[in-house]
């Protein structure tokens, strides 16, 4: 093998490193630059979302001052659909800032309360019913407190003075935080009242730790479980899992109920199901919910994962379905199984309703149907409004061509209180 001479190699040495240094000097511009450019760009999307937020505002607060001064229903329906409109794009605004205001903060649960607040308003005037005096007056604070946002947010635009402390951006939630917005009460799915709302579905004596390993080691008795922790909230539960983390398991404190496992499926299939297929996935999902005392209920949509077909259940009462009440089962689409199942809406939800006698007849809600729909199937069903309400309804499922629809006629007045398009996609029923 030739080998170069010492003398070379020597001052070879040298200059390689010189090029290499050259080369890292140059990588390490290029990506000074490209960090640069980002920050310049998340500067400038910053800015332009703060500039959106603080527009957004000062509409807000005109179209707020319309409601006060409209006298006629079809001005007020105008006017509280431009401040819902408002309300959801200072809402996208505001969470394009960084480090941006959770769901939970302040000013993004402010902008939410006004944009449902005027959603209920709008349901009202629909029906024929002007505003009391007491909602004058929340009107009233809703525009004083979105005018003195529009201010300062406009103060710091027009100097130029956007701020950078991410502790502005904070999405930490306090009493302090909350106390400068005004209070709503309404009901409505982000109203406060849904907040504080209470659990109905569960009943009975809290258990400790021990008990509630007990009852999860009973469901699982050809498994090893170990106590995860506790899990503190509304409903409070006891966690645990097995099989280094495959299994998870959670009992709630009161009452020791069943309220959320998962288990892996055993294939990775995500195609939509035959109906042999289904019908053997519902059959086995029916009978798990039948053998762990869920009582009646009614199959509803379904989608696919990987190896899982996930069927939705509602609760079912003399006839009537109880949408609030639903329940979510995962089955495994190799065996058939049962692997999972979601039930925290119908342990938050759950008990025995007096449902008044529909005013109208299936047939009054058949006409109410538009023309252009062909109604298929027709049932009565309670369909939530907020956590705190609900309204007896027809469900109407419909079809337009090759479109399907599920209309709700209110069963005491006939108004049309929601409709939803079906949506077949690869990954099952979609409502939209």
């Amino acid at each position: 093998m030739m080998r170069l001479p010492k003398k070379i190699w020597l001052f070879g040495l040298p200059a390689l490193l010189l090029i290499g240094f050259a080369v890292l000097g140059a990588s390490y511009l290029k990506q000074r630059d490209t960090i640069a450019e980002q920050q310049r760009l998340l500067t400038a999307q910053t800015e332009s979302a703060y500039r959106a937020l603080s527009d957004d505002l000062y509409d807000l607060s005109v179209a707020l001052s319309k409601t006060e001064a409209a006298s006629t229903p079809a001005r007020l329906s105008k006017t509280f659909a431009e401040v819902r409109r408002l309300s959801a794009g200072a809402a996208r605004a505001l969470s394009l800032l960084p480090v941006s205001y959770g769901d939970d903060s302040g000013l993004m649960q402010f902008l939410t309360r006004t944009g449902d607040y005027a959603e209920t308003l709008l349901d009202r005037v629909l029906n024929g019913q002007m505003l009391t005096e007491d909602q004058l007056h929340s009107l009233s604070d809703l525009r004083a407190c979105c005018s003195d946002l529009s201010k300062t947010y406009d103060g710091s635009v027009t100097g130029g003075s956007f701020p950078q402390d991410t502790d502005f951006y904070s999405g930490e939630t306090n009493e302090e935080n909350l106390a400068q917005y005004p209070s709503l009460l309404y009901d409505g799915p982000f109203s406060e009242s849904s907040e504080q709302a209470e659990p109905q579905g569960l009943s009975g004596d809290l258990i400790d730790e021990t008990e509630a390993m007990r009852l999860a080691q009973a469901l699982f008795s050809d498994r090893s479980l170990r106590f995860d922790g506790r899990t503190e909230g509304t409903i409070v539960t006891y966690d645990f899992s097995g099989d280094g983390g495959e299994l998870c398991v959670s009992i709630t404190e009161r009452g020791g109920e069943l309220y959320y496992f998962m288990d892996k499926p055993t294939g990775d299939r995500n195609d939509p199901p035959s109906d042999a297929e289904s019908e053997r996935l519902h059959a086995s999902a029916s009978a798990y919910l039948k053998e762990h005392g869920f009582g009646e209920m009614e199959p509803s949509y379904a989608q696919y994962y990987a190896g899982t077909v996930v069927l939705n259940y509602a609760a079912v009462q003399d006839g009537v379905i109880l949408y609030a009440d639903l329940v979510k089962v995962y089955a495994d689409r190799e065996t058939g199984a049962v692997i999972g199942l979601d039930a925290a809406n119908y342990r938050f939800h759950h008990r025995p309703r007096h449902v008044a006698l529909p005013t109208l007849t299936e047939q009054d809600a058949r006409d109410r149907i538009s023309d252009a729909l062909t109604i298929e199937a027709v049932s009565l069903a309670l369909i939530p409004k907020c956590n705190t309400r609900e309204v007896l309804c027809y469900e109407c499922k419909c079809k337009r061509d090759e479109t399907f629809f599920i209309v709700y006629i209110n069963a005491q007045n006939g108004a049309e209180e929601e409709i939803f398009e079906v949506v077949n996609s690869d990954e099952g029923d979609l409502v939209v």
